[in-house]
């Protein structure tokens, strides 16, 4: 008898040992499902001058790992009524988005809204005061045009922003236009695809933008804007390659570096330094354009 209630008492620690370790787990789950994909959190607010209608920009959720898109939703309401609820993604190279990512103008009949994200054209969305939803993709992005956005072409503003915050918006930071030249430039040399494949992925810097050279289901080869060269002269540019995980994810933490590449800007040429690590010292070439030992 003794033997069999040593048993039983085992089996209870066993059991109180593994509702110890198993509950928290079971919690930080549930907590890390409700904060990736269901957490809602009000971004910014605007209400209808008549003080009827009430805007919200609501993200939804984290951004889809790695560089997916970033869920939220716009709710509509009349006084303490919600008049329709929409769902949107906006593509920012796998980070929220912010105040600055909509433009609010109120009509009679409804509200209209802009959508800005650093990988995508605008969206516009017009949300009527009967509930019914029209949406549509723009061809501008923060209100450039299309040719102007990859910078082919210089011309004004064509959204009619008329403010320093707007002005902002569309120039992402300094010097965009001539980091994405070098960026065209080493895609041509490097890519089998035609140039009306080019296309740059913006991030919150120029450090964090990116263009894609070739994809495969096994692996994917892109450029990464690094700096300027030691002598101003050159953009460096980093040719790095990732292996794609089975479900076809991947990640910058596991690239290798390919080639790095500098822009001269004065001739508009592509000088390779042959680098494959960071402390390679580089080819002659290389090394006379950029300045750097």
């Amino acid at each position: 008898m003794a033997g069999k209630n040593r048993n039983h008492e085992n089996r209870g620690i066993i059991i109180f040992i593994s509702v110890l370790f198993v509950l928290p787990l079971a919690v930080l789950s549930g907590s890390l499902l409700y904060m990736t994909k269901y957490k809602v959190e009000t971004i910014d607010m605007q209400q209808s001058p008549d003080g009827a209608y009430e805007l919200k920009l609501q993200s939804v959720g984290e951004p889809y790992f790695p560089f997916g898109g970033a869920p939220g939703r716009l709710v509509l309401k009349e006084n303490e009524t919600v008049i329709s609820r929409t769902r949107f993604e906006i593509a920012n190279d796998g980070g929220p988005f912010t105040e600055n990512a909509w433009k609010v103008t109120w009509q009679d009949d409804y509200v209209e809204i802009i959508l800005s994200g650093q990988e995508q054209f605008d969206e516009l969305f017009r949300l009527y005061y009967d509930g019914q939803v029209e949406s549509e993709t723009l061809d501008t992005h923060y209100g450039r045009d299309r040719e102007n956005w990859y910078g082919y072409e210089t011309g004004e503003n064509t959204g009619g922003a008329e403010n320093e915050e707007d002005d902002t918006e569309e120039e992402l930071f300094s010097g965009q236009w001539q980091i994405e030249d070098g960026y065209f430039a080493i895609y041509d040399l490097l890519s089998d695809h035609d140039t009306d494949n080019f296309e740059v992925c913006y991030g919150a810097s120029e450090s964090s933008t990116r263009c894609v050279i070739s994809e495969n289901d096994d692996t994917i080869k892109y450029l990464v804007y690094d700096r300027n060269s030691q002598n101003d002269e050159c953009g460096l540019y980093i040719y790095y390659q990732s292996q794609k995980a089975e479900d076809g994810t991947w990640s910058p933490e596991n690239a290798v570096i390919l080639d790095i590449y500098a822009y001269v800007h004065e001739d508009g040429t592509v000088v390779s330094s042959g680098k494959t690590a960071w402390e390679d010292i580089g080819t002659d070439a290389y090394r006379e354009a950029t300045g750097e030992e």
